[in-house]
């Protein structure tokens, strides 16, 4: 497992994600998204900003062969799709 931090660039490179079903009813509010944008901006740039813990789940080929939106950027850009858990 790799547990090392990354970039937000390197994080967004090549992967698909896609929240879980069973994840969906956390879903953040306006208020939460405006707070959370209000502090990155604010972020002075020799600091970071703890967002909490992300687990990425890779998904099984037998799953993600049945998302029709998505295979073309799969097979076509080799992107790896994973599965987001927003942990509390």
């Amino acid at each position: 497992m790799d547990s090392q931090l990354q970039t937000v660039s390197k994080i967004f490179t090549e992967r698909l994600y896609r929240i879980p079903d069973y994840q969906r009813g956390f879903a953040w509010v306006e208020k939460q998204i405006k707070d959370f944008w209000n502090d990155v901006i604010q972020l002075q740039s020799s600091k970071n900003h703890y967002v909490g813990v992300l687990t990425l789940e890779k998904v099984p080929k037998e799953i993600y062969s049945t998302w029709e939106d998505d295979k073309w950027i799969i097979a076509s850009k080799s992107f790896e799709p994973y599965y987001v858990d927003l942990a509390s």
